[in-house]
Formats: structure tokens, C-alpha cells, sequence
């Protein structure tokens, strides 16, 4: 079976899918599931990574509507935007189904979620948008993203028993760092190809009746990159101080200039075994590493609104992510009754960040349980799902030796949760489904002086859904979902005395999503063989007791220090369209978001005297999060010569920021981004069955431009050539 691992969903009869990620199983492929699933699941194919290699880890998921990776070009980690949701475990970022995100304090762009994974590795990627109601995702109300690291049949062909895939690729745009403290751009370095733009990755395989063996090693490395050249550079922005909205530049680099700390020396490895033994038992065991030196940004250092902004080359960053997975799954033969799982897992991640001195060790351990069982009613096909999940998150975060270390703290958080899903197909077009998850949670304080009281607390969440199949290839959907994310370590624990302290009365924020859409399904549609996919839907996603950081007494606290409090609610309403066609010689696939309304409401706090207003408040750090009006991408791509030839383009586009912020200060480094549209080329010819090239060139026309939530206003790359070679054996 390729594609994502089938542990992460459970199938109803009759098909019906349980609202949770994809559903490969039953002859489904990976990226027809999100089309036959009734919710807002996502799928990013193997295949859809590759096509255009990856600059920046977070450019796998400019193909998938409503899902942003903030600030992917500072840095080598993904920090995801679902739907506006981000950061504080609001999403959970999963590798092989383990949890891998730790979170570091970034000056007045707050904490930052950080999850390390090379794209070499990843051979699928789910996401499910809003709170889970299955055994992954508990605690993040926002979505879950699991990325599958590659399996055996991944690289072993059918009927063999060896795989292996040597690849490697050279670009532009690059050249080395500078000395540490330098302070001036260089101009004029972007060539076509340089040495110093590469990637090389060797992954094999065995596969057997009873043994799959998967071994992988990549490494890359790349100088700072060039900004483009062209488009506009100036910004629109209102100082409450001038009372009037003036033009500003974007960054403080220059277009066409380098862009200091963009560098990378990466180094990664995967190893998995599984075995299959009996009546459907299998035990697998992975491992992931990966090792970075890495240039990165202080976010308050470029910021061109700010007298206090500079550019300056710092010492590199390093980070250390060690992921371990176990898990056990039995699925008998002939019962309908059994098809277990349990997995443990465990992530190690140590983050070393040079530019502010800060040093953060996060250990999560947890595991997950839970069984499908399928039964014949008497009014239709029953399906049940049901289990539980337990994770540890324990973070040691202090300052590097001879620095000021102000964040200093160490926690632990452990959640709790069981659930249960159902699906009643009552007839062959009608199916009811429901579900209710039970979560707990508890923080404590591991600092040896004066400990804070920690916080705990428990949720009943229920989800309710109505799915109608009125023709063939067509399937009408509506759900209602409840959820919930507790307080994180860090809102919990951060004490910063005169810039931020605990907040003894934190609650948890409470999430109630409205969701109604449509999938259409068609093959043969226009001509014989031909594919049509297309998915609609409408969101109307309320979050109460929503956690922004605030002063105390405009909360109702007996503080006038700013505090991670509770406001009434927050509100994100929206479009999300995504599609794919593909006749054999020509492939179309697209999508777009759009916020129809984003608001936020607290009466108590200095939005005006108005209880709701569409606007953040200039005090919080949430104002880095804010997703732009609309964005999408549209890939149109032809096939020739036997389809051994493939030649497209990419276009990828946002609008401004969807709502703004209430006011700014000479120390705010909010991002502030003009709509942009970026074009790409790619190619690939595939020479026999064992050798291919491909090539990209990103950013066709040059273009200055700073990407959607962007942080530490770090401009994107320039124009970029890359060249790539794939031998599988």
C-alpha cells in the first residue's frame, strides 16, 4: 500500500470515512481520499513535493488551501497556519504520527512552533483541518498534520524485493555566508548554478513477505540566497504617531541584495523495519534524525518601522531532532470486529538559536490506542471507532551562557484522551455520524526555586455530521465539531518580570466549527480515461476563551503587566475551493482560500469601546498570525513523448493581511506584505525506468516579494535555477 500510512483513519462500511485524515485502504488512492472524505481533509502526494523541490521546508504546502507554513524562510522549521489558527500547540505537527514540535521564545514575534523534517523523506503528507475527533490531535483545535517518512514500496517496485534511489540537484541563488557581525548586503551574486546550492539523498529498500527494511540518508546545503529584483518594495503603513498612513520598505534587504542568515548545512537520517507475522499482526519500528547549522533572523532586528532595526549576519543556529516510533497493528483476515493499534512514540528536540542566546530542550513522549469494528444492523451499516491517547511534553528552555536568558523556565504538560466515533449508513446515499472525546490536561512548574501553581482541567467535545450521496460521484456534507487546546508550558509558566507574567486564572480556549461542503468525483467527464476532482466548503469556525497576550487589567486582573489571558471569542469564517483534472497529457490542479469575516471580541480590552472589531489588538502577539484574505496556487502541467516528458507552472498568490491590527508601536514587527503572485517552470524527463532529470526554475520573473505571515520580514528568494537527477535501482 502506498501513501500515507492507513493506521491514521478508519474506514466505515460501505465507505463511509470516519472524519478523520485520509483513508487509503480499501483500493482509495491517497489523493482521491480528501475528494471522498466529508470534512476538510488534505493530502500532498510524494509526487507533488518533487515536482517543484522544495526551496524552503514550508513550500510543500503551497498546494493546499488554507494551510500557510509561517516564516519558512527564516529558519529551517515549519510553523503551519490552519484556517488563522497557529501557534501554542494549536496545531499538531506530526512525524510518522509523533508529535515533533517544540517552541522557542522570538522577542516581540512570541514563541515560535517549530517542527524539523527533510522533504527527502516524506512520502505523504494528511492534514485535517479543525479539532480531531480520532487518536491523533489531542489538545490542538486547529488541525492535525501527520507526515508520513518514506516505507518500503515507496522505493521497492512491485513484484521485487530491492529498491534503492540515489538523487541529487544543484542550484542558483546563493553564495556563502559572510563573517559573523557583518552588516552590509552584497549585490550581483545570483548565478545560475553554484556548488553551494545543493542536495544529495540515498534511500533503499527490502521488501518481503514478512520483512519490510528502509534506510535513508540526505543531506543539503546552501549559502544565503539573493532577494528578486523586481515589484514593489513599500509598504503602506499607519504610525499612530503620524496619524496617517505612510509608505515604508517591507525589510531593511534591499531588493536584489543578499539576504543574511538564509544558509543551511542539513543532515538527515531514517531508518524502519517492520514485521508482518500470523493472522494480520505487524510491529514496526522508525527512526528519524536530523541535524542543522542554519542561519536565522532576530525578528526584531530588520524591522524598517522600528528606529531600532538593523541587519546583521549572526551565528548560525543548531537544532538536534531525534524521532523514535513503535507501533503494532492487528487486522485479522475474516473479522470485521478487530483492527487494532497502538503506537508509542517519543521526540527529542534540542534547539540552539545564536541570535538571541536562548537554548530549548523539549522531550513529548505519548502513545496512542484504539480499534474499528464494522457491524450489520438492523437500520444499516454500523461503524465504530474508539480508543485513547496519553503525551508528555516536558521543555527545559534557559539562556546560552553569557547572555541575559530572561525566558528562563521548565515545565511539563501532559494530556489525556479517549474517544469514540460512529457511522451509520442508513441507506446507500444517507449516512449519519457522531462521535464524543474526553480530554484532560495538567501543567506543572520542574523549577527548583519558587515554583508556579500549575493549571489543569477536562472537556467532553462532541461532533455530529450528515453526509448525502444524491448522485453518483457527488457527496453533500455537513459537521459540527467541538474542541479544545489547554494553556501550553509556555503560556502557563513564562515569567518575565515588567514584559510578561503568569496568569494564575488561565483557561482553556473551547473551539465550535460549523463546516458544509460538497466533493464531485467523476471519471470520464469530458473524454474516456479523464479525471475530475473538485472540493468545496464553507467554515465558520468560533474559538472562546481565545488566549492572546494582554495587559492584566484590561482582562480583569489586579495587574498592569501584559499576561496570556482569555478574551470572549475570536471568529474565522471562510471559502476554501480546491480541484484537480487530469486528462493523461494534461494535468490542472488548483486551490483558493478566502476569509469571508475574522474578528475578534473583548469589551473589556481597548478595541475601540466596540465589543467585536475586525482588527487585533496591538499588544498581542497573535497579530503575527493573521492569514491573508485570500491565497491559492494554480499548477497546469502536459505530458508528452509516451508521457516521459513532463513541462508546467506553477503560479502561488496571497492578498494582504485579512484583517489588521489596532495599533503599532516603534517596537512592533507585525508583517505587512503586498498580494503578490509568484510564477514557476518545471520539467522532468524520465530517460528509461532507472534514470530522470528534472529541472525548476522558481520565481520566473525576479520578483521582490515578502511570503503571507512572513517573520522577521525576511524577503523570499529571488530567481532560482535548479537541476536534479534521480536514479532508482
Amino acid at each position: 500500500m502506498s501513501g500515507p500510512d492507513s493506521s491514521s483513519v478508519g474506514a466505515a462500511a460501505n465507505g463511509a470515512t470516519l472524519l478523520d485524515p485520509v483513508d487509503v485502504s480499501g483500493g482509495v488512492s491517497s489523493t482521491d481520499a480528501p475528494y471522498q472524505t466529508p470534512g476538510s481533509s488534505g493530502h500532498i502526494s510524494q509526487e507533488q513535493i518533487q515536482r517543484l523541490p522544495p526551496t524552503s521546508v514550508g513550500d510543500m504546502f503551497r498546494n493546499t488551501p488554507g494551510v500557510i507554513s509561517a516564516g519558512s524562510r527564516n529558519g529551517q522549521s515549519l510553523d503551519l497556519n490552519i484556517r488563522g489558527l497557529q501557534g501554542m500547540n494549536r496545531i499538531a505537527t506530526l512525524v510518522d504520527g509523533a508529535q515533533q514540535t517544540s517552541s522557542t521564545y522570538r522577542g516581540y514575534k512570541g514563541h515560535s512552533n517549530r517542527t524539523f523534517v527533510d522533504s527527502e523523506f516524506i512520502g505523504g503528507i494528511d492534514i485535517e483541518k479543525g479539532p480531531s475527533g480520532g487518536p491523533y490531535g489531542a489538545g490542538a483545535m486547529g488541525g492535525v498534520v501527520n507526515m508520513r517518512t518514506l516505507n518500503a514500496n515507496d522505493l521497492v517496485e512491485n513484484g521485487k524485493t530491492f529498491g534503492a534511489r540515489l538523487r541529487g540537484s544543484f542550484g542558483g541563488n546563493t553564495i556563502a555566508p559572510p563573517a559573523v557581525d557583518t552588516m552590509v548586503q552584497r549585490f550581483g551574486g545570483n548565478e545560475l548554478m553554484s556548488t553551494e546550492n545543493r542536495m544529495g539523498s540515498v534511500a533503499a529498500a527490502v521488501a518481503t513477505e514478512h520483512v519490510d527494511l528502509v534506510a535513508a540518508f540526505a543531506h543539503r546545503s546552501n549559502g544565503n540566497y539573493f532577494a528578486g529584483n523586481n515589484g514593489d518594495s513599500m509598504v503602506a503603513l499607519k504610525n499612530p504617531n503620524e496619524g496617517r498612513a505612510t509608505m515604508h520598505p517591507m525589510s531593511r534587504y534591499k531588493p536584489g541584495g543578499e539576504v543574511l542568515n538564509t544558509s543551511q548545512d542539513t543532515n538527515s537520517a531514517l531508518l524502519k523495519g517492520k514485521v508482518r507475522f500470523g493472522d494480520g499482526h505487524s510491529v514496526e519500528l522508525g527512526y528519524v534524525n536530523y541535524r542543522s547549522k542554519f542561519g536565522e533572523e532576530y525578528p526584531d532586528a530588520n524591522n524598517p518601522f522600528s528606529r531600532f532595526g538593523w541587519i546583521q549576519q549572526f551565528g548560525l543556529s543548531e537544532v538536534t531532532a531525534s524521532t523514535y516510533t513503535a507501533k503494532y497493528n492487528w487486522k485479522p483476515t475474516d473479522n470485521p470486529l478487530v483492527d487494532f493499534h497502538a503506537s508509542t512514540w517519543m521526540s527529542d528536540v534540542t534547539d540552539k538559536w545564536v541570535a538571541f542566546g536562548s537554548l530549548s530542550d523539549v522531550v513529548t513522549k505519548g502513545g496512542e490506542v484504539w480499534n474499528t469494528s464494522g457491524f450489520d444492523t438492523a437500520v444499516g451499516a454500523l461503524t465504530l471507532k474508539y480508543g485513547g491517547q496519553y503525551s508528555t511534553e516536558s521543555v527545559d528552555q534557559r539562556g546560552l551562557p553569557g547572555t541575559i536568558g530572561f525566558s528562563n523556565f521548565m515545565g511539563t504538560r501532559t494530556i489525556g484522551s479517549v474517544f469514540l466515533q460512529s457511522a451509520l449508513d442508513l441507506t446507500s446515499w444517507l449516512t449519519l455520524s457522531g462521535g464524543l472525546r474526553y480530554e484532560t490536561y495538567k501543567s506543572q512548574d520542574d523549577s527548583v526555586v519558587n515554583p508556579l501553581k500549575g493549571l489543569e482541567d477536562s472537556r467532553l467535545n462532541p461532533r455530529v455530521g450528515v453526509t448525502v450521496k444524491p448522485w453518483d460521484g457527488v457527496q453533500l456534507f455537513a459537521t459540527y465539531t467541538e474542541g479544545w487546546r489547554p494553556p501550553s508550558v509556555r503560556e502557563t509558566l513564562l515569567n518575565m518580570p515588567f514584559l510578561l507574567v503568569p496568569n494564575p486564572r488561565l483557561r482553556p480556549e473551547t473551539s465550535k466549527n460549523y463546516e458544509y461542503g460538497v466533493n464531485f468525483m467523476r471519471d470520464g467527464i469530458f473524454r474516456s480515461g479523464d479525471k475530475f476532482r473538485a472540493k468545496l466548503a464553507f467554515f465558520d469556525n468560533n474559538y472562546e476563551d481565545y488566549i492572546m497576550r494582554e495587559y492584566g487589567s484590561l482582562i480583569g486582573l489586579p495587574t498592569t503587566e501584559r499576561v496570556f489571558g482569555n478574551i470572549p471569542s475570536a471568529h474565522f469564517d471562510g471559502i476554501e475551493l480546491s480541484g484537480a483534472y487530469d486528462a493523461g497529457g494534461v494535468f490542472i490542479e488548483g486551490n483558493y482560500n478566502y476569509y469571508t469575516n475574522v474578528d475578534f471580541c473583548n469589551p473589556k480590552s481597548n478595541f475601540r469601546n466596540v465589543p467585536c472589531a475586525n482588527f487585533t489588538s496591538g499588544a498581542d502577539y497573535f497579530s503575527n498570525y493573521i492569514p491573508p484574505k485570500y491565497a491559492g496556487a494554480l499548477t497546469v502541467g502536459t505530458r508528452w513523448l509516451d508521457q516521459k516528458l513532463v513541462v508546467g507552472g506553477r503560479m502561488t498568490f496571497a492578498g494582504p493581511r485579512a484583517v489588521g491590527r489596532k495599533d503599532r508601536s516603534s517596537s512592533t514587527v507585525d508583517s505587512d506584505w503586498n498580494p503578490y503572485q509568484v510564477y514557476d517552470l518545471f520539467a522532468s524527463y524520465k530517460v528509461d525506468d532507472m534514470v530522470s532529470f528534472n529541472l525548476s526554475i522558481e520565481n520566473v520573473f525576479d520578483r521582490y516579494y515578502l511570503d503571507a505571515i512572513a517573520t522577521a520580514l525576511v524577503p523570499a528568494p529571488g530567481r532560482m535555477m535548479r537541476l536534479g537527477a534521480t536514479v532508482k535501482f
